[in-house]
């Protein structure tokens, strides 16, 4: 009889164990994704007002779409043509063009990585430093105009979201971790929009990046991204689908930051056999070399633009207008060197294969750079749009949700888009 009794205890003892392992893993994975959350609640005014959830998916073409059959964003009251990057066609640069309303060239993130020589920081995206400095990001986003306002605002992922930009960060924010599903991604997302109406945001962010790693590394006319582009429709429609069953007015506007071109992989552009070494060099798209020596660079600017083929290169008091590069001129290389598709940079070191594709291009002048814009939701009505810029999307966003913002603050134009407003 005690070894029984014995027996049952450990047995008893074991099952709590696995019991409270479960809690604790479960407590774990909460705890390594590191949510922030701030103290902001709405104002009674804003409790009023709908909902905008704008979804990112990284390097998501903008004929993947139809080319693919993702039958749930071809569902979407409005889908366009196409949308166009702002230039230079980078991640970093038109993420933060979305919520800001601003070019690349006036909302400060010129590129990927740039140099600052008033700051005498180069700013790249994945230094922790650099990515979370304010003094890198202008305008206004519109995280930190509803908080001006005193709208509570939420982000899962997005350029600028973890910097103190006018001493303001969304209300609720993760800081980049890749490693978090998409699943739980989405989960948090609702989360969010079930929470008490005085601190459910109205204003959320949701990014994902698995289309442009794909694209990346297969190309764009893959079975890799076939099967990534029908995946991530899955993922929209049941995440549709579960805001409906809010019963909320929630706004979902999908977007993406770029396409994506296979490039040649025999005419490379190796900068490190043309430039010399000891400038300093920024080599993603646009390459940009800065030099206090006007002589040399006028030199090389010479040299280079014999090879009329591969690449365009402008002095940085020449550059195209279309680049709007006209403020942050800090920034701004004084030689500044443009690939034209599908010629591309590339390292001796890391040779470039068939398949190898990437995104920076003019965005006019490249039709394979083109980027998404689908929504729906109670604020639109049916429309399908024809080609426009990504900087229109901001005062878009912010007129849904009642936000007012200075109109000659911004580079993009509320009439662009208003059409397809209810």
């Amino acid at each position: 009889m005690k070894h029984f009794i014995y027996f049952l205890f450990i047995l008893m003892l074991l099952v709590s164990c696995q019991q409270n392992t479960s809690v604790q893993t479960k407590v774990s994975a909460t705890t390594r994704q590191k949510q922030i959350i701030g103290s902001l609640t709405n104002s009674e005014e804003q409790l009023q007002k709908p909902y905008v959830l704008l979804i990112s998916m990284d390097g998501f073409r903008y004929d993947y779409a139809k080319r693919y059959g993702a039958k749930n964003l071809l569902s979407f009251k409005v889908k366009a043509e196409r949308m166009l990057p702002s230039f230079p066609s980078k991640t970093f640069p038109n993420h933060y063009a979305l919520v800001s309303g601003l070019y690349p060239g006036h909302n400060g993130l010129v590129s990927n990585e740039f140099y600052d020589r008033k700051l005498d920081l180069t700013y790249e995206i994945r230094n922790r430093a650099m990515v979370e400095s304010p003094a890198f990001y202008n305008g206004t986003p519109l995280w930190v105009l509803a908080d001006q306002h005193q709208m509570v605002s939420a982000s899962m992922f997005w350029v600028g979201s973890e910097a103190p930009i006018k001493q303001t960060y969304p209300t609720y924010y993760y800081k980049y971790n890749g490693k978090i599903s998409h699943a739980d991604r989405v989960n948090q997302v609702i989360e969010w929009l079930q929470l008490p109406e005085h601190k459910r945001p109205h204003f959320i962010t949701l990014y994902f990046s698995k289309i442009d790693d794909l694209g990346h590394r297969y190309g764009p006319n893959s079975n890799e991204i076939k099967e990534g582009v029908l995946e991530m429709d899955s993922t929209i429609g049941a995440l549709v689908q579960r805001v409906h069953q809010l019963n909320l007015p929630v706004n979902i506007i999908v977007v993406s930051d770029h396409g994506m071109l296979e490039v040649d992989n025999q005419q490379v552009i190796y900068l490190e056999d043309m430039l010399p070494k000891d400038m300093r060099v920024t080599p993603s798209f646009p390459a940009m070399v800065y030099s206090a020596d006007s002589a040399r660079i006028d030199s090389l600017y010479h040299v280079l633009k014999q090879d009329t083929t591969r690449y365009h290169v402008y002095l940085k008091n020449n550059i195209p207008k279309r680049f709007h590069y006209t403020k942050n001129l800090a920034r701004i290389g004084d030689l500044v060197i443009m690939p034209k598709p599908p010629y591309t940079f590339g390292k001796r070191k890391h040779p470039i294969v068939k398949g190898n594709s990437t995104h920076g291009y003019e965005p006019h002048k490249s039709l394979a750079m083109g980027a998404i814009f689908y929504a729906t939701g109670p604020a639109f009505k049916p429309t399908n749009l024809t080609t426009f810029e990504n900087v229109h999307v901001y005062p878009l966003v912010a007129h849904i949700l009642g936000l007012p913002y200075p109109a000659d603050s911004i580079d993009g134009k509320l009439e662009v888009l208003k059409p397809i407003l209810k």
